[in-house]
């Protein structure tokens, strides 16, 4: 199987070939560390059991995560506190956060506009909101939009040996860029940093696919950059 130890070796060679590459999540990560101080207020929305927070709790002010599933992770969740709520209705009160952060969770919203005034609720005026997603223009996600949710999770399985019992169906009605600006300045925030970053690892099963996928990178890197297979986007709540 196609496992997430092998497909992150993969980038890693990618990493190597490719000088000044990194990889989507450390991106994301490395943002997250220069955002969180000690006295950072985080919610992670849609955090599943909040494994990409965790090392936050000690180190930020106040580390909490939302998850419509949150009661399945209860014997998973890798923060103190794990909240049941959907995006569309964040938990807080007004002001409440200096940083929100969704890894892995836009694909999946059936009413983005709602989540992300919620967002933009709940952030302090000067508050940021960090997120990681994949591209829906994207040739690999255009594969994954034209097969319908329930098989996906099968194929997912067979190919990856991941258990997909709990992710939510996929929408990717934020999920390029013209989409998410519109809706996130719509919801009142500006952006300050917005990334499209390649990854030839998703069908990198084996030499072959792997020269191929790094060919089809090359190729959008050349043509249309606008078309990698990930998105990491920093929007900030302004001053009044």
């Amino acid at each position: 199987m196609f496992t997430l130890d092998r497909q992150e070796r993969v980038r890693q060679r990618y990493k190597a070939m490719k000088p000044g590459y990194r990889p989507a999540l450390e991106i994301y990560k490395a943002l997250m560390d220069d955002l969180v101080s000690e006295d950072t207020r985080l919610l992670d929305a849609g955090c599943g059991p909040g494994g990409l927070v965790k090392e936050y709790v000690g180190m930020a002010k106040l580390v909490v995560g939302t998850d419509r599933y949150a009661t399945t992770f209860t014997h998973l969740a890798e923060i103190p506190t794990l909240i049941e709520a959907s995006t569309d209705e964040l938990p807080y009160p007004a002001n409440t956060f200096d940083l929100v952060t969704c890894s892995w969770v836009l694909e999946h919203l059936q009413t983005p506009a709602k989540t992300f005034a919620e967002v933009a609720r709940v952030l302090k005026p000067g508050g940021r909101f960090l997120f990681i997603t994949p591209n829906k223009n994207n040739y690999v996600v255009w594969l994954r939009r034209v097969i319908p949710n329930r098989p996906a999770k099968r194929i997912v399985y067979r190919i990856y040996g991941r258990d997909e019992e709990f992710i939510n169906p996929t929408y990717y009605r934020a999920n390029g860029y013209n989409d998410l600006h519109r809706l996130l300045t719509g919801a009142g925030l500006q952006e300050e940093r917005f990334e499209h970053v390649s990854d030839p690892s998703y069908l990198a099963v084996n030499e072959v696919m792997f020269r191929l996928s790094v060919l089809a990178e090359r190729l959008i890197d050349a043509a249309w950059p606008r078309g990698r297979v990930h998105l990491v986007g920093l929007y900030r709540k302004p001053f009044p």
